[in-house]
């Protein structure tokens, strides 16, 4: 067990003095209290520290190695203080979003992002499964990325964009069934594999509302296959497993790419917006307004 500070700075004081007066003088204290210190030091310690010879004390041999210990880490104190004075701070924004949205999305913006916070600056994205995407205020997250619609009562968020979402499937096979997609357009769905998302929704499009919403009935083909995860969904579509539902924002550098193409103009916007909702910990925080302005003009 390490002695009190107290009790250090008083021996310190004493030691260099040789004179418990004079230590007492310099800490602002009473005479016997530095005694009293130093006394509890030796009987921690089981050694004398100081000779006393009438009223004159000087170092022991236990003394003097105790106080060079004491100086040296006074001083290493001192100078670990300075550095970390002295050093720059380094700011930390707190961003939470669902896998997908990670990946997809925020992660190609992450350069422009640290070039607008500056390199002081560190982005901390915290992804986890959407379902575990709460919306209440949480200490640890500045701002939160979402596709949850309605937004619960009481919930501010900033709009980023207008959830479009349009059938997409790889170049190849859109070419193998070309002509039933030139003859019977969106129509042609009924007869083509169909790729789902088989989380919990949230609000966001799927293929039975897209369906719907165009009049087209229940898809006649028997493969059927479901994603846990929008990315595997996409990787399955770009290798032509079947036809997914593109949300535009995050199927984007795919299309860039030509991995996948909309296999006719057929877009459908059911409402719903990826948006930024600030916690409490993000709001009226210049370096998270910032984030904000930066993701709502890309």
């Amino acid at each position: 067990m390490l002695p009190s500070i107290s009790a250090l700075k008083a021996f310190e004081s004493a030691a260099r003095h040789c004179n418990f007066s004079r230590a007492a003088e310099e800490l602002n204290t009473s005479q016997p209290a530095i005694s009293r210190h130093v006394t509890a030091l030796e009987g921690m310690l089981a050694t004398s520290l100081f000779e006393r010879d009438g009223n004159r004390v000087s170092l022991s041999a236990d003394g003097r190695r105790l106080y060079h210990a004491v100086v040296a880490g006074f001083e290493e104190i001192g100078r670990a203080m300075e550095e970390v004075r002295r050093s720059p701070r380094r700011r930390v924004v707190s961003i939470a979003c669902s896998y997908d949205v990670a990946h997809l999305w925020l992660m190609p913006r992450h350069e422009g992002l640290q070039a607008r916070l500056g390199a002081d600056t560190e982005i901390r994205v915290v992804a986890s499964e959407y379902e575990q995407q709460a919306l209440a205020h949480d200490d640890g997250i500045d701002l939160r990325l979402t596709y949850l619609n309605p937004l619960p009562d009481g919930i501010e968020a900033v709009h980023i964009f207008d959830e479009t979402v349009f059938p997409v499937c790889a170049p190849e096979f859109a070419e193998e069934h070309r002509q039933l997609l030139e003859a019977d357009g969106a129509k042609a769905l009924a007869e083509l594999p169909l790729l789902h998302l088989s989380k919990r929704n949230f609000g966001w499009a799927s293929w039975p509302g897209w369906l719907s919403h165009h009049d087209l009935g229940e898809p006649m083909s028997a493969t059927q296959r479901r994603f846990s995860s929008y990315v595997y969904l996409l990787e399955a579509a770009s290798d032509g497993a079947g036809v997914a539902l593109g949300w535009s924002g995050l199927c984007d550098r795919y299309i860039e790419q030509g991995r996948l193409v909309a296999p006719f103009d057929v877009t459908h916007s059911p409402g719903g917006a990826f948006r930024a909702v600030l916690n409490r910990t993000g709001q009226g925080v210049s370096m998270v307004d910032d984030v904000v302005g930066f993701l709502t003009a890309v």
